[in-house]
């Protein structure tokens, strides 16, 4: 509870700061608008009576969201599609592809440490809402399963705290962000922590 609260404060603090009176045209908040894609690495550590057991998934996420930056403050909304995927085997089902769906919702705030026209620098954290929805299991010359994630033990709600550092170069944003589960990532009895490092390339308007 005491993480959930700190990373609220540190959210609602830049907000606060957007939100005071301006005393000058210089100092107006500036919108900007961001459409990205990219590419991450997601681990599932589990916690087991044996020790921890570890799986890497590759993944990738797309989507968009609002930037509103005011002096060396900003925040961001941002709004993506997640899948992630693995290939093995199943005692009962043989070779299977599976697939995981899911969105984010992160609400993110900062500091600018240097801007000009061309280059600005961006340090920040946050809170991220991620949701599972679905699971899909492909099988050689099968029909596909269509699961909830529940039906494989994930979590369908996921609070995550995140932390990242970002670039922009003209009208080009490049992301790389690491991001840490603060609840277990799967319904079993033992906690499974959930880690990812994303990489992300966008266009800002």
């Amino acid at each position: 509870m005491r993480k959930l609260l700190l990373l609220s404060l540190f959210v609602l603090l830049p907000l606060l700061h957007l939100a005071a009176p301006r005393t000058s045209a210089a100092q107006q908040p500036k919108l900007d608008i961001k459409f990205f894609l990219g590419f991450s690495e997601t681990t599932y550590v589990a916690m087991l009576e044996t020790g921890r057991e570890r799986n890497l998934f590759p993944s990738y996420q797309i989507g968009f969201g609002a930037r509103v930056r005011k002096n060396k403050a900003f925040i961001e909304v941002l709004f993506s599609f997640n899948r992630w995927l693995y290939e093995g085997v199943n005692p009962d089902l043989g070779g299977v592809e599976t697939q995981v769906n899911s969105f984010e919702l992160p609400f993110l705030a900062g500091y600018i440490p240097y801007q000009n026209p061309y280059f600005k620098l961006f340090l920040y954290g946050g809170y991220v809402n991620h949701f599972n929805t679905k699971i899909i299991v492909r099988r050689e010359g099968q029909p596909s399963l269509r699961l909830k994630p529940k039906a494989d033990n994930l979590a369908i709600y996921q609070a995550i705290a995140r932390f990242g550092v970002n670039v922009d170069l003209a009208m080009f944003n490049f992301d790389l962000n690491y991001s840490i589960s603060l609840n277990s990532a799967t319904t079993t009895s033992y906690r499974t922590g959930y880690h990812q490092i994303q990489l992300n390339l966008a266009y800002v308007f």
